[in-house]
């Protein structure tokens, strides 16, 4: 009985061993189940546009792997500097689903978990690209936040596994949609921030958009793998994504369907304060009220003229190439700046200003009118707009504060 008691343990323990190592990474492709998983928006700034990853999961031993491409590190060397200049470095990780899921939960975000049709060679080929990208020397990518982000890595990783059926399918139109109007939507509950980004966008940001470069946005990229068929062998076609569920609501505030509208109030602001020089300006004036026009007009000098230094940097030696050819500069000029003192002695003293600054003045002015009669033309794409009915008057006020008849000296 010996021998064959210990024939029946070998049996078994040679049945086991496959199971006990079973997992994502040899399991044969009949056993794999592809998944895609996309996070709400969060409400730290770096998690206004959500997140994704491909969840792998093992039917067999139930172990479930999640891939993701938003790995960065503040800690990285010189990580500021590399932000500042567009060289940030991001990376890909492989993390166990469950762990995962459930940190995004207790965050407050909202998950949503959609099953892929994934043939089982389409599986072992997503899983085998996943393994190798995987590796310490393939993992490191150079970020880019509308060509090759989080989501774009996660959306050209399905699409290869596929044959490309994703991008087939999604050259159409994605309507009014741009990177400007997506990343105003997407940060409209944090003012200030959208108004910064919107402000240091470029002509680039304003082409109009297929459903394929809309898909930068992780939610974007689950409702448009919604719309994508792929065969289902038997000479037909089906839905890629054969199940959704929503595991949680989230508690953080979804974006809303449409940007802000800016023009009016940016204008009824840029109206107000430029109303400030003038009112200052006034030849019977009091001290105060020539210094309240003195202070707003040195401040819209200093921030403006900050302002175009700025994007001009980001132009000239950066590689954020959304940010170039900023049509803002001809709002926001840096030699803005060289008005300052001018306009604080003038307004505040009744100096009459040097003729060169006056002469700044008015081609400050005449750059901000030009920029207005720019939008009729086609090669001026930029949608800027409100930005320009912010400015106008300031710069227009601040020509005419300087070129103002003095009566006093």
């Amino acid at each position: 009985m010996k021998p064959l008691r210990h024939l029946l343990m070998l049996v078994l323990l040679l049945a086991l061993a496959p199971l006990a190592h079973a997992g994502i990474s040899n399991a044969p492709g009949r056993d794999l189940r592809v998944e895609l998983v996309t996070y709400g928006p969060g409400r730290v700034y770096w998690e206004r546009f959500g997140h994704v990853a491909i969840i792998l999961r093992d039917t067999r031993s139930g172990e479930a792997v999640s891939f993701n491409y938003g790995v960065f590190d503040f800690d990285t060397h010189d990580f500021f500097l590399k932000f500042i200049r567009g060289h940030m470095l991001y990376s890909m990780d492989a993390e166990y689903a469950g762990p995962e899921v459930t940190s995004y939960i207790d965050a407050g975000r909202a998950v949503r978990i959609e099953k892929l049709a994934f043939t089982p060679a389409q599986a072992s080929a997503l899983r085998d690209f996943l393994l190798w990208n995987d590796q310490p020397q393939n993992r490191r990518y150079r970020y880019d936040y509308f060509y090759d982000n989080c989501a774009t890595r996660v959306r050209d990783a399905l699409n290869r596994a596929l044959g490309g059926a994703i991008q087939a399918q999604t050259q159409q139109s994605a309507g009014a949609r741009t990177f400007r109007s997506q990343s105003e939507r997407m940060l409209a509950h944090d003012l200030p921030l959208m108004l910064l980004v919107d402000l240091g966008l470029g002509p680039r940001a304003d082409r109009p958009l297929t459903q394929w470069q809309d898909s930068f946005l992780p939610v974007t990229l689950s409702d448009l793998v919604r719309h994508v068929r792929v065969p289902d062998g038997r000479g037909g076609t089906q839905p890629l994504v054969t199940s959704s569920r929503l595991i949680y609501a989230g508690d953080v505030a979804p974006p809303p369907p449409a940007p802000p509208a800016l023009r009016w109030p940016l204008l009824a602001i840029g109206l107000a304060w430029a109303a400030l020089l003038p009112w200052g300006a006034r030849e019977h004036a009091g001290a105060l009220a020539r210094w309240l026009g003195a202070a707003a007009a040195g401040l819209y000098a200093l921030l403006g003229g900050l302002t175009g230094l700025i994007m001009l940097a980001l132009w000239t030696l950066t590689s954020h190439r959304a940010a170039w050819a900023n049509e803002n500069l001809l709002q926001f000029d840096p030699m803005l700046l060289l008005l300052i003192w001018p306009l604080l002695r003038g307004l505040g003293t009744r100096r009459v200003a040097r003729h060169w600054t006056r002469v700044l003045a008015l081609a400050l002015a005449a750059l901000s009118v030009f920029g207005l009669l720019a939008k009729f033309s086609p090669w001026f794409v930029q949608a800027n707009l409100h930005w320009i009915l912010f400015a106008l008057p300031l710069n227009l006020a601040l020509a005419w504060t300087l070129w103002r008849p003095r009566v006093t000296r």
